[in-house]
C-alpha cells in the first residue's frame, strides 16, 4: 500500500506528486515539468530536436498557446466555438517565447534525461502500434497517434493527478 501524502507543501510533496505521476501515460512530461520548472505551453512545445541527450540539455524557445476556434457551421450550432462539431484551429500551434529569457538552454540532471531517453522509447513503440494513424510533428508529449497534447485536455490531467495524489485541485 503507498503511503498517503504529505501534509505540508514540501519536497516530499513534489516526490510524492511524480510517483503518482509515473504510473501515467507521458509521466516524464509531469515530471520534467515539476523538476525543471517549465510553464505548460514549454513542454507541451517541446520537441526532440530541442533535447540534446549527448550533452544533457534541453532548449526551450517555443510554447504551446491556448488554442482558438472559430464556428464552421453551415446553420448556427449554439455552441461555442471551441465546442462547435466543425470548429476549426485560428491560431497557429506554436508560437516562440515572448522574451529573450523565455529562450533558454536548460541543463537536465542524469536521471531526467534517462527518463526522457524511456519516453522517447515508448513514444517509438507507440509509433509503431499506430502505423499509418501515427501524426509526427516531432513533438516529445504526444497522443497516443502523435498528435500534439491540447492544452486545456493537459490541464484537466493536471488537476486528475492532483486529485489522484491527493493533493488538492489545480
Amino acid at each position: 500500500m503507498r503511503p498517503g501524502p504529505p501534509t505540508k507543501s514540501t519536497v516530499e510533496e513534489v516526490q510524492f506528486l511524480a510517483e503518482v505521476a509515473s504510473q501515467q501515460r507521458n509521466a516524464a512530461r509531469w515530471v520534467i515539468a515539476l523538476a525543471l520548472g517549465l510553464r505548460q505551453g514549454e513542454v507541451l512545445g517541446l520537441k526532440w530536436t530541442d533535447v540534446d541527450f549527448d550533452l544533457g540539455v534541453l532548449v526551450v524557445h517555443r510554447g504551446w498557446p491556448q488554442p482558438r476556434y472559430q464556428h464552421r457551421c453551415d446553420a448556427p450550432c449554439g455552441r461555442k466555438p471551441g465546442y462547435c462539431p466543425q470548429k476549426v484551429t485560428i491560431r497557429r500551434e506554436t508560437k516562440d517565447t515572448k522574451s529573450r529569457a523565455g529562450r533558454r538552454p536548460i541543463g537536465v540532471p542524469d536521471e531526467l534525461m534517462k527518463l526522457l531517453a524511456q519516453h522517447c522509447d515508448e513514444q517509438n513503440r507507440e509509433r509503431s502500434l499506430a502505423r499509418d494513424l501515427w501524426v509526427d510533428k516531432g513533438y516529445a508529449f504526444t497522443s497516443a497517434t502523435g498528435e500534439p497534447l491540447n492544452p486545456n485536455i493537459d490541464h484537466h490531467k493536471w488537476n486528475e493527478l492532483l486529485e489522484t495524489a491527493g493533493l488538492g485541485d489545480g
